[in-house]
């Protein structure tokens, strides 16, 4: 159960730094995916965190625990609201780019036909100062150069998002080895108690037998003297009375 609590307080940290980045203005699409995951990972981590809390045995354990759970349920309801804060203010952001962008590159209608044959040639002939003379100049980039780079970029996001899976399932597998650990030492200290107790108890009852024995014995000697006690006052009585 600490394993996973500091796992809990190592992404609470992770996606406090990444809000800070988009804070800043760094607004990538594998920002934005990178955080959406982490806070995924971290509500499946405290949703884990709080049914271990539940199974703890110890009452002061259980209570920290789940003031614990409690915190990082504020916290992650705090940093959620502020990803979807940033991410509604991108994304208005871009819609309203991209409108203007599209508002700016439409052709009025008054406009008459050699206006916009001159602002066509404008737009699609190069300037001069464009145009290199050395046979030496780059190739001019490709239109499918940027979807290589989409494509690249989701392959990194799934590839880091696949990382932190693996990172989690094996602070669970921590978590539940800990906890085995500490369920195998309480049975152990469980069963050395019942061995003292009925180690007890098979000492109490050989003391027992034994006093009974005892009694017996004290029986029969008493018996046996108050007889002998008994034949001599008769004897008395008989020869010297």
């Amino acid at each position: 159960m600490n394993s996973l609590y500091t796992l809990g307080v190592r992404q609470t940290n992770s996606i406090q730094a990444d809000l800070d980045r988009l804070r800043n203005g760094e607004t990538s699409a594998a920002l934005l995916g990178q955080v959406s995951a982490s806070l995924a990972a971290m509500n499946r981590t405290v949703d884990d965190y709080d049914s271990m809390a539940k199974r703890e045995i110890i009452t002061a354990k259980q209570e920290k625990a789940m003031m614990r759970v409690q915190k990082f349920r504020t916290d992650y309801a705090e940093l959620r609201g502020q990803f979807e804060r940033m991410k509604a203010d991108h994304e208005n952001a871009a819609r309203a780019e991209l409108l203007s962008a599209s508002s700016s590159s439409t052709i009025p209608m008054s406009a008459g036909p050699g206006d916009a044959r001159r602002r066509y040639m404008a737009v699609s002939s190069p300037s001069s100062s464009d145009i290199s003379e050395s046979p030496f100049r780059g190739p001019t980039p490709l239109p499918g150069s940027s979807l290589r780079e989409d494509h690249a970029l989701h392959e990194h996001t799934f590839i880091h998002n696949t990382e932190a899976r693996l990172d989690e399932f094996i602070a669970q597998g921590r978590a539940v080895l800990d906890d085995l650990v500490d369920q195998r030492n309480v049975l152990k200290g469980t069963q050395k108690r019942l061995l003292d107790a009925a180690n007890t108890l098979g000492l109490s009852r050989d003391v027992i037998g034994w006093i009974e024995r005892r009694t017996t014995q004290d029986m029969y000697i008493f018996f046996a003297g108050a007889i002998f006690t008994f034949f001599c006052f008769f004897l008395i009585w008989r020869y010297l009375g």
